[in-house]
């Protein structure tokens, strides 16, 4: 059967989403009926994934075997693709928003499913218009040709959660947006799968070499599933869409943003479910062609949406977390320059002071200053590096001092970053690396001394989505670029005022800062004390901890290999006493049918458990070898 394109299936839209409606009803008739509509969502939802996961296993691996050519590996995936966002749509809009995130991932998501989840982003089915009006009229509590003077019952744009719907009252155009029927019911439903999915993930601890899966990071997946249910319930509340509104448009209401633009907002025709802004039409900002044909820079509107960002996470403390490319337009301005127009402000975040001042020092530490001390003291101020005895620091900064080394020579010199390298070029790097710091990086996979914070899940998200519209817009964009001249004006974030940082920064090359002068008071006083210390080590008083890694791994692998000999004693143990039962004991109750082949079982389980303990064994010492660690 031939495969539907995303355009046809969308023909069936109203079939479809007759089914989100329903599992809605369902779960909105009480506690009893909310059960079992969970459990046929879970049905749904687990029949399509564990599809997707062994479609994709095989394709791995016909490509793997060399059974399928490139060519044909990226058709076949490009056809899962479409299945899977068709999949997602069947699913509503929970799973829509999911589709939409990992439709910017371009880090982790193959290219051909980033084609087709691309149309979750502004490709959604619409809902009737009839319902739209309905929905307005309850809600606004007057019939619609009261309310406006023209209403086109044609959508202009349906997302997945509501559609908009333009409409007249004298002189101003607004943009009428409606919420999707049943949508708390639906979440109330959906996001318990996707809890279970969060337990699952950290019962697993999933772990992969580098990224947010480095086993040198602590995860937390279920206050991850928190923090975007918090904002996911926030979105379906347009009351507070009107509030983050009319907030981000005041952030950006100064001269030097006059680029950016933020509809205006209607409190008086707007209710939890319907929410009226004014109407302000543009060219996607990823539509590269049509932005060049209206005489728009695609170069300088990549920097400055990189900058807008920027502004909000270090200056505002109040960010867009759903910058996807169906939310962003461009248009040339009344004075003809180019502009960027914001739409959608029911998923925003707040940045507290303490993070924002620990984004701007981490940002100085390592592309001003290059300090290991002030970087990994700014991470512990936004809760990414543990604090506490039993994290290495040492450790954390030998391996960080080389991070910024290496940072600081790509910047400079103009070269290419690490997931900018040829796959070989790469691999030989990270051996040597590991070569040079490989007891480092034991340490820090020992310790796990960084955390993934919730409350950066939506930070890393934005920045994502907009990297992929950089990247989309100018194959050169750089981000990590971009940010360097962009930090000159945040001196005044740093230390308070602009003024006082550039003395601090004088005063350290000179050696003149309070704290340099401090030390130099008190340094008779420090020495009088290590003089102290040194004479009550030498009595004995004080006892040195000390803890030595090759000890930690020694004492690891004996633990395995005592644990394989015990289980090959045990094994030989039950092995014995089955054939001694079978010939000493054959016509005792000892030596009956069931005792025996349950004492041989006992014996084949024990001896199944030695290749298992060898495996793991290899393993461990393959994993040393990878660090430059013989065994």
């Amino acid at each position: 059967k031939k495969k539907q394109t995303y355009d046809e299936f969308m023909k069936d839209a109203g079939q479809m989403q007759a089914g989100w409606k329903r599992t809605g009803e369902i779960a909105a008739k009480g506690p009893l009926a909310k059960r079992w509509a969970i459990t046929r969502r879970s049905a749904e939802i687990w029949g399509y994934f564990a599809s997707f996961y062994l479609k994709e296993k095989r394709m791995e691996s016909k490509y793997a075997k060399g059974k399928w050519t490139a060519e044909k590996y990226s058709e076949e995936r490009s056809k899962l693709g479409a299945e899977v966002t068709q999949n997602l749509l069947k699913l509503g809009p929970t799973f829509i928003k999911v589709g939409q995130l990992f439709s910017t991932r371009i880090d982790i998501v193959p290219k051909e499913y980033i084609d087709e989840l691309k149309n979750l982003q502004d490709k959604v089915p619409p809902f009737s218009s009839d319902i739209a009006v309905q929905i307005i009229e309850e809600e606004l509590g007057k019939p619609i040709d009261e309310l406006f003077d023209t209403f086109n019952r044609t959508s202009l744009a349906a997302a997945s959660l509501g559609q908009v719907h333009v409409a007249t009252k004298g002189d101003k155009t607004f943009a009428i947006k409606v919420q999707r029927q049943y949508l708390r019911e639906l979440f109330d439903v959906d996001l318990g799968q996707l809890r279970q999915l969060a337990v699952f993930a950290d019962a697993l601890d999933l772990q992969s070499e580098g990224g947010l899966l480095d086993r040198n990071t602590q995860r937390d997946w279920v206050s991850v599933y928190e923090e975007s249910k918090r904002l996911l319930y926030e979105e379906i509340d347009y009351l507070n869409e009107i509030e983050n509104c009319v907030r981000f448009r005041e952030n950006f209401d100064t001269p030097k943003f006059s680029h950016i633009r933020v509809p205006l907002a209607y409190p008086e025709y707007t209710t939890e479910k319907v929410l009226a802004m004014e109407y302000c039409p543009g060219i996607k900002i990823t539509d590269k062609d049509k932005l060049i044909e209206a005489g728009i820079d695609p170069v300088g509107i990549a920097t400055k949406s990189a900058e807008a960002f920027l502004e909000q996470l270090c200056r505002h403390g109040f960010f867009h977390s759903d910058p996807h490319p169906g939310n962003v337009a461009c248009e040339k301005g009344p004075r003809g320059e180019d502009r960027i127009i914001f739409y959608d402000f029911g998923m925003m975040d707040t940045f507290g002071p303490t993070e924002r001042k620990g984004l701007v020092d981490f940002f100085f530490a390592i592309y001003y200053d290059a300090d290991v001390k002030a970087a990994c003291d700014a991470l512990e101020r936004l809760g990414m590096l543990r604090l506490g005895g039993d994290v290495d620091r040492v450790a954390v900064e030998r391996v960080g001092q080389d991070f910024i080394d290496r940072f600081q020579e790509t910047l400079q010199v103009g070269g290419k970053w690490d997931d900018q390298l040829d796959p070989d070029e790469r691999k030989k790097q990270i051996r040597q690396r590991r070569k040079q710091l490989g007891e480092e990086f034991l340490s820090l996979n020992a310790d796990s001394p960084f955390v993934f914070p919730p409350t950066w899940t939506f930070v890393f998200r934005a920045f994502f989505s907009l990297d992929g519209i950089g990247k989309t817009l100018d194959p050169k964009y750089d981000l990590t670029r971009i940010t360097l001249p962009y930090l000159k004006e945040l001196l005044d974030l740093k230390d308070g005022n602009a003024f006082k940082t550039t003395l601090l920064r004088i005063g350290k090359r000179v050696g003149l800062r309070p704290v340099d002068i401090n030390q130099f008071v008190t340094q008779p006083r420090r020495t009088a004390k290590i003089e102290d210390i040194a004479v009550r080590l030498e009595k004995g008083d004080f006892k040195l901890r000390v803890r030595t890694l090759e000890v930690e791994r020694m004492m690891e692998r004996n633990k395995l290999i005592q644990k394989n000999t015990f289980m090959a004693v045990l094994s030989c143990l039950f092995l014995n006493s089955g054939l001694a039962l079978t010939t000493l004991a054959k016509d005792t109750i000892f030596g009956s049918v069931p005792a025996t082949r349950a004492v041989f079982g006992a014996a084949i389980l024990f001896g199944l458990q030695v290749p298992r303990g060898i495996r793991k064994l290899k393993k461990l010492d393959a994993y040393n070898e990878r660090y430059g660690i013989k065994t």
